[in-house]
């Protein structure tokens, strides 16, 4: 039996380099030898403990939900992969044969699996990544393995800026300056958005944010997130928000900032309930409130984007670990002030 060496998560705080033995390649399966992964704010609050995704995250488990690789093995029935692509995987494992993968929402079957986070699909804080064919896709020519690996989270932005439905001339307000927030107001820009506000509170991320297309920068420990608004808006209000930061003041004080018939759009996970929640003013109004879960779909038109020059993602990693030390690359996630998005290389 072949072993590989794999990153787990055996419970909260508790992360092992351990051996463990390479999956085993069904006939429609590839294998992949990982080359990079990323590290996300969700893989940190699992290993905190901070986010439980109500009891379907469970132990052990390898993370790892944001990578790309070079094809090691292919199954029997595999047509679109060879051994030596360059590929990257899909944020969850369908199943593939129910109603709601045969209409093509595979997002939404009942016995999915997310990569490396809830329900888990073990992810590619490995040596080796398995995937299904049908979740995999080529890295691009002229694209490297750090734009592979950074897919999942622009094609999590754009899933955030679909729901959110802006459209040309749109003015919208995008919290957080994580991975997710800075490219969700770089694609809501190429998505024809006339006005672009993000908030943050550190200077250097809402400066990237501004050089990537961003018009307006809101630092929210210095600035009235409502003033600010208003002065760019007026009192009608923004026609979309983005909810990126996880900040559940934040939502709260995006409501009365949101137009009639406006939408909000939540992306980040809050890790604690809301014990307040303006209903009157969302149903007086006619605003959406939409969930974004996962990026269905979204691979392709960002792929496609990356390639075609419009929106380079790897400006946000700020850090680079060799696999060997993945715990430190854990802890600086936690307390490095400058990070963004923290690179594997294995």
């Amino acid at each position: 039996m072949r072993t590989m060496k794999a990153a787990r998560f055996f419970g909260v705080k508790d992360l092992r380099i351990v051996d463990v033995p390479v999956p085993e390649v069904g006939p429609r399966d590839v294998l992949v030898r990982v080359a990079r992964a990323g590290v996300c704010a969700t893989d940190d609050a699992i290993y905190t403990g901070a986010f439980t995704g109500g009891g379907t995250v469970r132990f052990p488990m390898t993370p790892g939900h944001e990578w790309a690789g070079v094809v090691e093995e292919v199954g029997a029935e595999v047509t679109r992969f060879k051994v030596g692509d360059r590929v990257l995987g899909d944020t969850g494992v369908a199943c593939g044969q129910c109603y709601q993968c045969l209409i093509g929402q595979y997002g939404n079957c009942a016995k999915g699996q997310a990569v490396g986070t809830v329900n888990a699909w073990d992810g590619a804080w490995a040596e080796y990544m398995l995937m299904p064919e049908r979740h995999t896709f080529l890295v691009p020519e002229g694209l490297s393995f750090d734009h592979g690996a950074m897919v999942e989270p622009a094609a999590t932005a754009l899933y955030s800026v679909r729901r959110a439905d802006v459209t040309i001339g749109d003015k919208v307000l995008v919290h957080g300056t994580g991975p997710i927030g800075i490219l969700a107001a770089a694609l809501a820009k190429l998505d024809g958005a006339s006005l672009v506000m993000i908030t943050g509170r550190k200077e250097h991320k809402l400066d990237l944010a501004l050089k990537m297309g961003a018009d307006v920068a809101i630092n929210t420990t210095r600035e009235d997130l409502a003033a600010v608004v208003r002065e760019h808006v007026g009192a009608e209000g923004v026609d979309r928000v983005i909810e990126a930061s996880g900040a559940v003041e934040l939502f709260e004080q995006s409501i009365p900032l949101t137009r009639v018939d406006g939408v909000l759009s939540l992306v980040a996970f809050f890790e604690k309930p809301m014990e307040r929640f303006d209903l009157d003013s969302i149903v007086l109004r006619n605003v959406s409130v939409r969930g974004v879960g996962g990026s269905l779909h979204m691979y392709g038109p960002v792929l496609a984007t990356m390639a075609a020059g419009r929106i380079d993602p790897t400006q946000l990693i700020t850090g680079r670990y060799p696999f060997a030390d993945v715990q430190k690359a854990m802890d600086d996630h936690r307390t490095d002030p400058g990070r963004i998005k923290i690179m594997l290389e294995m």
